[in-house]
């Protein structure tokens, strides 16, 4: 199931880089919105992943939720970092 979910992440994110790279922003204002649009869009596909992964394993310490966890932590401490460098 993991890895199902795996390539529609891979998906989501190249119909968002093409969905962002057609949009008529300057460059910049397109790079950094299309960057934080993107960790948004994974921080919510990780969430989900997450959630379901724990309502199959019954447990927060499988390693599979761990591993999504970890993942998902990484994404959120990313998008603070580029939300921050933004302003």
């Amino acid at each position: 199931m993991f890895c199902s979910d795996l390539a529609f992440t891979n998906l989501s994110r190249q119909v968002i880089r093409e969905e962002r790279h057609s949009a008529t922003w300057s460059d910049k204002a397109r790079n950094v919105s299309s960057s934080l649009l993107e960790l948004e869009q994974e921080i919510r596909v990780l969430r989900k992943q997450m959630e379901q992964m724990f309502q199959q394993e019954q447990s927060f310490t499988a390693d599979n939720v761990i591993e999504i966890s970890s993942l998902l932590d990484l994404k959120i401490n990313e998008y603070m970092k580029s939300a921050n460098a933004n302003k």
